[in-house]
């Protein structure tokens, strides 16, 4: 599928490797150049360069020719990390991307859940197995899944760079504490014991990480969120990701989260019904509150929840959904308020 199929108005997919105009600093302020090296003057253009916002601070700065070009600028920060600035027509193209594919992400859960489980339950410590652990923490605790970038230059952790230091296990309690993406803390307790008592095993393969693997020739192996989406893949022949749990998570809690949001607001006039209930789910998942709005709650069960309207979702009959019984009713209504028909 191409990426565009389906963008709406004159959006162009480019690259940062096609032409473009250089930022170049002087003295307190930039001057731009063309490809060619001429100055640019012309005063829409250094409107619309102006518009971008790109942080003073960014060096090898690129700008789209086009001006409907997905990808507006590029640059390097401070930690010489790449960074882009992309079209607001893009972005919200691809957030209804997103959402879009929620429905079917809910449709297929309880397919991935019932493989996962089958695959715990294989013996020793395979491949297979530890990816299934990971899975199921995903899909029970909604956690960021992690990367080396992130642990190297930001000593920022998610699931498949934990280590030993984050497990605290207090017998009856097993307890993840890490700083996480953007310097929060998460502390997290692991509810599901056959989970926790799995954690605590896989702790003890060599190597720094919670989550190893053996492989074939009976080495420690570490995983990574490539792995997590390929393991998905193959369970599902779609291309979900880890932050699909989220975003399925961040949905569901936000319908959870309704009965105790409308009793504050009923008690309080004072407080607003959406900030309330986004507000309880960002605490669930860790992110700011704008965050949380913006990308991991769909706003039509917002829009269901802040409109009193989620009573006629209560009463219709959810989509079909193979094994059904593995999704909880707020699951299934979820579907239900996220279904296009």
């Amino acid at each position: 599928m191409s990426p565009l199929e389906n963008c709406p108005h004159n959006i162009q997919y480019i690259s940062d490797e096609c032409n473009g105009f250089k930022r170049i600093p002087k003295g307190d302020t930039f001057i731009y150049k063309t490809k060619n090296g001429k100055l640019v003057k012309k005063k829409s253009l250094l409107k619309r360069f102006e518009s971008l916002v790109i942080p003073p601070m960014w060096t090898e700065v690129w700008i789209c020719e086009h001006e409907f070009g997905h990808l507006q600028a590029t640059g390097y920060d401070q930690k010489l990390r790449k960074q882009y600035i992309y079209h607001p027509l893009w972005i919200d193209f691809r957030q209804k991307q997103k959402y879009a594919k929620l429905f079917k992400f809910g449709q297929i859960l309880p397919v991935i859940r019932r493989q996962a489980m089958q695959d715990i339950q294989l013996k020793g410590w395979p491949k297979k197995k530890i990816l299934a652990v990971l899975v199921s923490l995903l899909d029970q605790h909604y956690i960021r899944i992690g990367n080396q970038v992130y642990r190297k230059e930001n000593e920022t952790y998610g699931l498949t760079t934990l280590r030993r230091k984050h497990l605290e296990d207090e017998g009856s309690k097993l307890k993840l504490s890490y700083k996480a993406k953007s310097g929060k803390y998460r502390n997290i307790t692991i509810k599901n014991q056959k989970l926790a008592n799995l954690i605590r095993k896989s702790s003890e393969l060599p190597g720094y990480e919670v989550f190893r693997y053996i492989d074939e020739h009976g080495k420690s192996q570490k995983l990574d969120s490539s792995d997590v989406n390929e393991y998905l893949y193959n369970i599902t022949e779609s291309h979900f990701t880890a932050k699909d749990f989220r975003t399925w998570g961040g949905t569901v809690v936000a319908i959870d989260s309704y009965p105790a949001a409308l009793k504050a607001v009923e008690e309080n006039t004072r407080l607003n019904l959406e900030t309330t209930i986004v507000k309880k789910v960002a605490k669930v998942l860790g992110n700011t509150i704008a965050t949380c709005r913006e990308y991991y709650i769909h706003p039509k069960v917002l829009k269901i929840l802040t409109q009193g309207e989620l009573a006629q979702y209560e009463q219709k009959k959810p989509p079909k959904v193979k094994y059904q019984k593995e999704l909880r009713k707020n699951e299934l209504l979820a579907l239900s308020m996220i279904h296009n028909k």
